[in-house]
């Protein structure tokens, strides 16, 4: 009897110990998924800016940046999406969800920037929204289904920054004066503070 008891407690053992390392490297390749995509944004960022470099040298096509910043959007949405499901936290661990949100954040406004250093050399391009939100705030997610049903119509590029998420990202906030959420700027110009509906957002697209 005994010698079965301690069979069942080494079972146990062995089956927590291997239930931890699964975690442990379910939430490894989570962090190692969205890290990698970061990585390849960053990259992105500095091919464009090589790119940019062409303009003075070689008089690259703005239909080429265009293209690159196009890339660039859909890849920060699908990483903004990974980032933003319900167990991400979980998937990814507290510390990793953390620094991946700030770098993904930072991401998207650098991203941003390069938006604005485009439409001031080739002149408008694609809509830009920079639009802040907080979380489990009712408006904030009605602002999001507002912009999402408009991505395709308008080929809207989306910036959605959590309003308030980190010092290292308070500037632009302070830049444009956001203290409250849904906030969105459009292209780069108009701020509309609460909630801006579909026929409203429209009327400025179109301004």
């Amino acid at each position: 009897m005994r010698q079965a008891w301690v069979t069942v407690v080494l079972l146990v053992v062995v089956v927590f110990s291997v239930g931890v390392l699964l975690g442990g490297a379910y939430q490894s390749s989570g962090a190692d998924e969205v890290s990698r995509a970061l990585r390849q944004s960053e990259l992105d960022a500095e091919s464009f800016l090589v790119e940019q470099e062409l303009f003075d040298s070689f008089s690259a096509t703005c239909a080429l940046a265009q293209s690159r910043l196009r890339e660039q959007s859909l890849e920060l949405g699908r990483l903004g999406k990974l980032l933003g499901t319900g167990d991400a936290r979980e998937r990814l661990g507290a510390a990793d969800f953390g620094f991946l949100k700030k770098k993904f954040h930072l991401m998207q406004i650098r991203t941003y920037v390069l938006e604005k250093k485009f439409a001031d050399q080739c002149g408008r391009g694609a809509n830009v929204v920079l639009y802040y939100y907080e979380q489990n705030d009712p408006q904030s997610e009605e602002q999001g289904r507002v912009l999402d049903a408009l991505v395709d119509e308008f080929g809207l590029h989306v910036f959605a920054i959590e309003r308030g998420y980190a010092r290292e990202l308070r500037f632009l906030e302070d830049y444009y004066g956001v203290t409250a959420a849904p906030s969105i700027i459009v292209n780069f110009g108009e701020v509309r503070t609460g909630l801006t509906s579909n026929e409203d957002l429209v009327a400025l697209l179109n301004g």
